[in-house]
């Protein structure tokens, strides 16, 4: 009978342990650099591509941004396109900046305005610019 509960006392006391939690993971920090005169000429193009009225588009920003802050020593291979856009809807009106992304190695945009934009919209909106030094 000793050796019964003997057992079940050291079965809950391993049993109850609590697994060790993970050490907790560094946010994601994003930097931007800008793009050349012809790099955001060519970005505008590609994020107004699909808009209802692609002449009348309206741009605020355009940046590269990716994880990697060593400034022009960067792995440029692997920066995204960051575009800040307004666009018109059906009735004419403009329904307001977005951010639009194009992944890097990707060859779609992703609209802010779409549900799946909402990735665009957080990653462009949190990009920093890195720091001097």
């Amino acid at each position: 009978m000793k050796k019964i509960a003997l057992f079940l006392t050291f079965f809950c006391v391993a049993g109850c342990t609590t697994p060790p939690r993970p050490a907790p993971q560094k946010p994601l920090v994003l930097y931007r650099y800008p793009m050349s005169e012809n790099t955001v000429l060519l970005a505008h193009t590609l994020a107004s591509h699909d808009l209802k009225d692609p002449d009348s588009a309206k741009f605020r920003d355009a940046f590269f941004i990716t994880s990697d802050s060593r400034g022009e020593s960067r792995d440029k291979s692997k920066d995204s396109w960051c575009i800040e856009i307004n666009g018109k809807n059906s009735y004419g009106a403009y329904v307001g900046y977005t951010w639009a992304l194009l992944p890097a190695g990707g060859n779609s945009i992703i609209m802010g305005s779409t549900p799946t934009g909402v990735v665009a919209n957080q990653l462009c909106a949190s990009a920093i610019y890195p720091s001097a030094g």
